[in-house]
């Protein structure tokens, strides 16, 4: 949700933006639903992408109690958590990569709510945001 409301920062510098999820296939209808996404949606349910960026995954990650602030502050922000549809114990991340393939930034989360911000990210990439 949040790097889709900086879309048009990150089209205008001729950024593409691409969502890798881990569930079924027949889950990403139901995603775009939920989120109003409408770029490039993949999913791996062999984790094997996420392993190639070496995400992390596991219980005490996705439990970790400081991913309760987040998701309070993201529920009281309108946002809402819908049914878990893949590998739960997955963290996701952003790999940022350059024209041959070269990953010129990454972030891992850690846990639910360390998301990458939209300014680091358009920072990667060559642009100063505010």
């Amino acid at each position: 949700m949040q790097l889709h409301r900086d879309l048009d920062a990150f089209h205008a510098i001729g950024a593409e933006l691409h969502v890798i999820g881990n569930g079924s296939p027949s889950f990403i209808d139901g995603f775009r639903e939920q989120t109003g996404w409408r770029g490039p949606v993949y999913t791996d349910p062999s984790l094997a992408a996420y392993r190639a960026a070496e995400l992390k995954r596991g219980v005490t990650n996705t439990l970790d109690p400081r991913a309760l602030m987040p998701t309070v502050k993201a529920f009281l922000g309108g946002g809402k958590q819908g049914r878990v549809q893949g590998d739960q114990w997955q963290q996701g991340g952003v790999i940022v990569i350059a024209p041959g393939d070269k990953v010129i930034w990454q972030h891992a989360s850690d846990r639910p709510g360390d998301n990458a911000p939209a300014r680091d990210i358009l920072r990667a990439l060559g642009v100063h945001a505010a």
